[in-house]
């Protein structure tokens, strides 16, 4: 069995060594096209260092097969300055994983210049051990080329994927699990687990080299007792890599999901703005300029027409008053949201019904069907919260009702509500302020990938359906 192992991958050993190239070099190009996405974690950042690592990487483990064919075209000493480019690469790919690391952790638990010095320091080192030993000719290129990417594998690549594991398992706690990214932190977790077995098989498993560490355990002794070369484990632990940290990268999908509704959010709260602003400035602000001018002509008639003066005196406090409950809506507008996440809806929406009651002195009935199953996110439960108040706002200043039943119903993947009113209608073309009010309505329910419907005739009342899925 282990014969017929030997032999099948040494047949196939160009097939496999592609893939094993192929599988590094696309999680360094996708890693590479995905970094220059803005988001507000440090793992932005430390992604080009990653993209380096697997193009690099990939380049050098391409190098293993192509190189050996120009052979036959090229001269020795060109075919070692091949090698010498394609080790570099490979030393240049752990150098950058390492820096990936680094700068993972930097935020918290290392100096600033460990992450740029002690990968640029390595492979200097490394390079410049390398170029000394050619010149001062210690060893045939080909023994100093051989020992020196064995080298690579237990001083640099080894440590590196261990640097990456632990920035990767520090970011994870630091800045995705205190989001709730739980997919995100699943994937992260699993490159993390397979960067710490690539750590130890880079150590563990080098290649056969005269160094005392090299002939306990090397990747010739693991061929002939199994029959499966070592690059094929590295193979599929390359492939659980990239696809966790691809998957990983759709935090920036994420992210700009985000945004777009909390600009949604600022757009619908800047709207509310501006139809308060003007109706303050339309309504409350030219009824109390009207009632100081009734007040200033009323005192001209105090001493020659009391009777007059005392009807425009009353004239006056009427409006004040109906200034007065007009302010108090608008205070009932603007009152702050109730806390999602320790208040159920059913009792949100109730408070704001005995709040519709209390300051627009309407008899509101309130029925609630089926059980909460608790499926709501913080941010729809606040918008159908703000639904249900912009509708009874409209109530309450424009519908001239007496009578409003609001029904919740729990169903089994969605909830409805609706809120019916027996005031005086609208119709959709007129314009006495429902436009508005409508507008960030509909807007809200677009965010909750809901429907909404809404009936009404001059004189019928107004009927609001609302449908949001879990």
């Amino acid at each position: 069995m282990v014969y017929w192992l030997h032999q099948f991958f040494e047949t196939n050993q160009f097939f496999f060594m592609f893939v094993y190239g192929q599988v590094f070099f696309a999680m360094g190009l996708a890693i590479a096209l995905q970094s220059r996405r803005y988001s507000r974690l440090s793992l932005v950042r430390c992604l080009p260092f990653l993209a380096v690592f697997g193009v690099a990487n990939g380049l050098a483990q391409w190098g293993q097969i192509f190189i050996p064919i120009q052979a036959g075209y090229l001269s020795p000493h060109q075919i070692s300055a091949l090698e010498f480019v394609r080790v570099s690469l490979l030393a240049l790919s752990f150098a950058s994983l390492m820096r990936f690391g680094l700068l993972l952790l930097t935020p918290s638990r290392l100096p600033q210049g460990w992450a740029t010095w002690l990968p640029v320091a390595l492979l200097v080192a490394w390079e410049a051990a390398l170029v000394g030993s050619w010149l001062l000719e210690v060893a045939s290129e080909q023994v100093l080329l051989g020992g020196g990417e064995t080298l690579i594998y237990f001083c640099l690549a080894g440590p590196s994927a261990f640097v990456a594991a632990l920035g990767l398992h520090h970011h994870v706690q630091q800045e995705i699990r205190p989001r709730n990214l739980l997919a995100i932190e699943r994937h992260l977790r699993t490159a993390s687990f397979s960067l710490i077995i690539l750590a130890v098989m880079q150590i563990v498993f080098v290649a056969n080299a005269p160094f005392p560490f090299a002939y306990a355990s090397n990747r010739d002794l693991v061929e002939r007792y199994i029959g499966v070369p070592i690059y094929v484990f590295l193979s599929i632990l390359g492939v659980i890599l990239a696809y966790s940290m691809i998957r990983a990268t759709e935090i920036f999908q994420i992210e700009t999901g985000q945004a777009l509704q909390e600009a949604a959010r600022t757009r619908l709260l800047m709207a509310d703005r501006e139809r308060i602003g003007r109706e303050l400035h339309d309504g409350t602000i030219q009824s109390i300029y009207a009632a100081g001018l009734v007040l200033e002509s009323a005192s001209y008639l105090v001493d020659d027409s009391p009777s007059a003066a005392k009807t425009k005196l009353a004239e006056v406090m009427q409006s004040l008053n109906d200034t007065i409950q007009e302010v108090r809506r608008y205070i009932y507008d603007l009152r702050a949201e109730p806390e999602a996440e320790s208040i159920h809806l059913d009792q949100n929406l109730a408070q704001l019904a005995r709040d519709l009651g209390i300051n627009a002195l309407l008899t509101v009935d309130v029925v609630m069907e089926g059980k909460d199953p608790h499926r709501l996110t913080p941010g729809q439960h606040q918008h159908i919260l703000r639904i249900a108040q912009e509708a009874f706002v409209n109530t309450a200043r424009h519908a001239h009702a007496k009578r409003v039943d609001v029904r919740l119903q729990w169903g089994e993947d969605r909830l409805n509500l609706r809120i019916a009113d027996d005031g005086i209608g609208f119709t959709f073309l007129s314009n006495d302020g429902h436009g508005h009010g409508l507008r960030n309505m509909r807007e809200r329910v677009n965010l909750l990938g809901g429907t909404l419907a809404i009936d009404s005739d001059l004189g019928g009342g107004v009927i609001i359906d609302l449908e949001v899925p879990y």
